[in-house]
């Protein structure tokens, strides 16, 4: 995939959602060409005209719903990266469902949607390339000792510990120095998952997501248990129940 920002539709049926997505977006600065749709049907012309790289798609629409433009994409032959932007948090199962790459709560957070954006642009990059390649397979980390090549596969999770992060492998672990956001965009987002600010997991290395009132945790698989994030918790709740981890549905104590 080239360097050049990826293009952006916009899709609501409200003029003010709409205009406040098309202010935040170029606020961020995070893309290129970027066009507006004021409903389901509107949107799909605009797909097959423009073919964009991303939508920030509504949900709850009159005409033609935003889970429905989902499913009506999935016959095309180059499917954009489709991001749910809605004030209704009980689509999530069903947008994952169709292979949202996320689904983000209004008011959007320009946090939330950088790191949407991110993912969306992996997962393109990984279709274009059709496989991991061997940069995707393998990472440099600097530990105290020198520059360390590790097998990304063979990385089941990391933690931060202060300024530091704590990459676990099986029998050993490494303490490097490097921030969390740059180890999340060089670890695949087809493995790993993000479930906390301080926490990258491997997917099938978590066995389940249980919720105890309204807090979340996983249970990984060799019994450890880590906190999942609010801001992240309603995308693993997700994932769990339409098999994108390596365990069960969501349990509640």
């Amino acid at each position: 995939m080239t360097q050049r920002s990826p293009s952006v539709l916009i899709v609501d049926d409200e003029p003010l959602a709409r205009s406040r997505l098309k202010a935040l977006c170029e606020r961020s600065g995070l893309f290129g060409d970027m066009a507006l749709a004021s409903g389901g049907r509107q949107a799909m012309e605009k797909i097959k005209q423009r073919q964009p790289d991303i939508l920030l798609l509504d949900v709850d629409m009159p005409d033609l719903s935003g889970l429905k433009v989902a499913e009506l994409c999935q016959g095309l032959t180059r499917m954009p990266e489709i991001i749910f932007t809605t004030a209704h948090s009980n689509y999530a199962v069903q947008a994952f469902r169709l292979e949202a790459t996320d689904y983000l709560l209004k008011p959007v957070k320009e946090s939330l949607l950088r790191e949407a954006v991110k993912r969306a642009i992996a997962n393109r990059e990984h279709d274009v390339v059709g496989q991991e390649s061997d940069i995707a397979q393998r990472l440099w980390v600097q530990d105290g000792t020198g520059s360390l090549q590790l097998i990304v596969s063979d990385i089941e999770r990391v933690e931060a510990e202060r300024d530091y992060m704590r990459l676990y492998l099986p029998g050993r672990s490494y303490l490097v120095h490097q921030s969390m956001r740059s180890l999340e965009s060089q670890l695949p987002t087809s493995l790993f998952v993000r479930v906390h600010r301080s926490a990258i997991v491997r997917r099938d290395r978590i066995a389940e997501v249980r919720r105890k009132g309204r807090k979340h945790y996983i249970i990984l698989q060799d019994g450890g248990r880590l906190p999942v994030g609010p801001r992240y918790a309603d995308r693993i709740t997700a994932f769990a129940q339409t098999g994108r981890l390596g365990g069960s549905e969501t349990v509640t104590e």
